[in-house]
C-alpha cells in the first residue's frame, strides 16, 4: 500500500478505536503532489506501519474557481476519491468522517473512538 509521502507534518489528535491507534496530522508538507490538508493513519496496536489512510485534499476544480477539499480513503485494496466537500477543511468534521470511514473499511461495526491527545 502506497501512502503519503510526508516530509512535516504537525500531529493535531490521537485516537484509539478498537485495536488501532490513530494519528491526525495537519500543516502537511509531502513530496508527492498532494496538498493534503489532514491525513489520518491508522495503524494496528503493536504494528509501525499504517493499515489505512483517510486524507482531506485541496484541488482546484478549473482556472479561476475556488479550491475544494476531497476525501482520499487508502487501504492494501486500493484507494477511493469521495468529495468534493467543505466538511473536509474544518478538523472536527474531517476526523467524524474519516473515523466512519475506518469503521467502514476495517470492519469496527459501532466501535467507539477514544481521544488520546
Amino acid at each position: 500500500m502506497e501512502g503519503p509521502k510526508i516530509e512535516t507534518a504537525v500531529p493535531r489528535r490521537r485516537y484509539q478505536i478498537g485495536d488501532l491507534s490513530a494519528v491526525v496530522l495537519g500543516d502537511v508538507a509531502s513530496r508527492d503532489g498532494h496538498d493534503y490538508a489532514f491525513v489520518m493513519a491508522f495503524v494496528p496496536d503493536g504494528e509501525q506501519r499504517p493499515v489505512l489512510y483517510v486524507t482531506s485534499e485541496w484541488i482546484s476544480p478549473g482556472a479561476g474557481e475556488e479550491r475544494v477539499t476531497i476525501a482520499r480513503v487508502i487501504a492494501e485494496g486500493g484507494e477511493r476519491i469521495l468529495g468534493p466537500d467543505a466538511r473536509w477543511q474544518d478538523l472536527e468534521l474531517f476526523v467524524e468522517d474519516a473515523m466512519a470511514m475506518a469503521r467502514r473499511v476495517m470492519g469496527l461495526g459501532q466501535e467507539e473512538a477514544m481521544r488520546l491527545l
